[in-house]
C-alpha cells in the first residue's frame, strides 16, 4: 500500500505538470488570437491588401469596423536633396512603427521629380513604401511641391503624377492618396474662406486643376483606395466645403490645424474642422507644436497641446504628425526622445533643435501608445 501511494502520488505530480503545460498553451494561443486582434483592428497587417478600408458618413472604416489613422510625415523625397535624406527618412519609418506606436506614415513626393525623375528617385520611392509596409504601417503619398516649384494649387504635373502613383498602387488598400499638400489659393489666405475659393479648390480654374478632376483620375485606376482632399488656407480649415464636397467613394477630408489665429481654441476648431466631422470623414493631415520664430508657435502650448488632443480623441479624429527632425518632435537626432513641455522652464517662441527643445513629441506619442 505505502508503494501504491508513492505510485499514485508520482501520477498526481505528473498530471500537474501536464496541466501547467496545458494551460500554458491555451494562454499562448489566446494572446496571440489577441495579438492578432489588434494589429487587424489597427491595420497593422502588412504586405499586400489584407483587408478592406473604406468611409462611412463620418469615419474611415478598416473592414467594417471603426479605424483612426495616427502617424508621422516624412518628407526627404519632396526635397531636391532626397539621395541624402534616404537613410534618415527609412529610420524614421523605422521608428514610427517601433517607438512611436504609429499605425501609418504620410510619405511627402514632389511630383515634378517623379514625373520626370532623376537616376534612382523612383527606386528610393519605391523602397521608402516597401519599407513601411514590411514594416505593418499604411501609408500616405502626398503630392507636395513645397521644396520644389512652390505652386499653389494642382496641376497638370499632378494630374500625371496621380495616373502614375493610382495605377501603381491600386492593389493596395493601405496605401492612401493625399492629393495636393496645403492648398494656397489667393483668395484664401488665412481669413474666412469664400465660396468662389471652394468653387476652384472642387472644380478648378485660374490655370488650377480642380480637386474633382484629380479625384476622377485616381478613381479611373485605383477604384478602392482611400483618398485625402486638404482644405483652404494651407489645409487650415475646412469651412464652408458644405456645398462642395467632391463626388465619389472613400474620401477623407483632411486639415492641418497648426496653431495661430485661425486654429487656437476649441471655438475655432469647431468651424474650422470639429463640427463639419460629424458629417464627413475628417483627418488632422498633419500638425504639430514646437519652438519656431515662424507662426505656428503659441506660448500657452503645454495647456493647449493636451486640450487639443483631447478634442480630436473625443471627436474620433485622427492625427498624423509634423515631424521627426532636430526641434520638432524629437530632441537633438535621437528618434526615441521626444520633446516635452518641461515643468518650471518657460516654453519660448525661439527656433532650437538641441536637446533642450520643447513641444508636443511626447504628449503624440502618449496618445499613440493609448490608442
Amino acid at each position: 500500500m505505502r508503494a501504491e501511494r508513492k505510485k499514485g502520488q508520482r501520477s498526481r505530480g505528473f498530471s500537474l505538470i501536464e496541466a501547467v503545460l496545458v494551460f500554458a498553451v491555451i494562454g499562448l494561443i489566446v494572446f496571440a488570437g489577441w495579438y492578432a486582434y489588434r494589429l487587424h483592428s489597427k491595420g497593422l497587417l502588412a504586405g499586400g491588401s489584407a483587408g478592406s478600408f473604406s468611409t462611412n458618413k463620418t469615419s474611415i472604416l478598416y473592414n467594417n469596423n471603426p479605424f483612426v489613422p495616427y502617424g508621422v510625415t516624412i518628407y526627404g523625397l519632396a526635397d531636391t536633396k532626397w539621395q541624402a535624406n534616404l537613410a534618415s527618412d527609412l529610420a524614421q519609418i523605422k521608428a514610427i512603427a517601433g517607438y512611436w506606436h504609429g499605425n501609418t506614415v504620410r510619405i511627402q513626393v514632389a511630383p515634378d521629380l517623379y514625373n520626370s525623375p532623376p537616376n534612382g528617385y523612383l527606386a528610393a520611392f519605391n523602397q521608402e513604401v516597401s519599407t513601411a509596409r514590411s514594416a505593418g504601417l499604411n501609408v500616405i503619398i502626398s503630392a507636395q511641391y513645397e521644396r520644389t516649384q512652390k505652386i499653389a494649387g494642382p496641376n497638370d504635373t499632378t494630374l500625371s503624377f496621380w495616373k502614375s502613383v493610382a495605377l501603381s498602387y491600386a492593389h493596395d488598400q493601405h496605401i492612401w492618396f493625399d492629393l495636393f499638400n496645403e492648398p494656397r489659393y489667393t483668395c484664401s489666405a488665412d481669413v474666412e474662406p469664400q465660396a468662389g475659393c471652394w468653387q476652384i479648390w472642387r472644380n478648378g480654374g485660374s490655370s488650377y486643376v480642380g480637386m474633382q478632376t484629380l479625384v476622377d483620375t485616381v478613381r479611373s485606376s485605383a477604384p478602392d483606395n482611400l483618398i485625402l482632399a486638404e482644405g483652404l488656407a494651407g489645409g487650415k480649415t475646412l469651412n464652408g466645403i458644405n456645398d462642395f464636397l467632391l463626388s465619389g467613394t472613400n474620401i477623407v477630408y483632411s486639415v492641418h490645424p497648426y496653431f495661430n489665429s485661425m486654429n487656437d481654441s476649441p471655438s475655432l476648431w469647431d468651424s474650422n474642422f470639429g463640427t463639419i466631422s460629424s458629417q464627413i470623414p475628417v483627418l488632422v493631415g498633419e500638425w504639430g507644436e514646437y519652438q519656431t520664430n515662424r507662426g505656428s508657435c503659441v506660448f500657452n502650448a503645454p495647456t493647449l497641446v493636451p486640450t487639443f488632443l483631447s478634442y480630436l480623441v473625443s471627436h474620433h479624429i485622427g492625427l498624423i504628425a509634423w515631424t521627426l527632425q532636430p526641434g520638432n518632435m524629437i530632441r537633438g537626432t535621437n528618434l526615441e526622445d521626444p520633446t516635452a513641455f518641461d515643468p518650471g522652464v518657460a516654453y519660448k517662441c525661439v527656433a532650437t533643435s538641441g536637446i533642450d527643445a520643447q513641444g508636443a513629441g511626447a504628449d503624440i506619442r502618449s496618445l499613440f501608445v493609448a490608442h
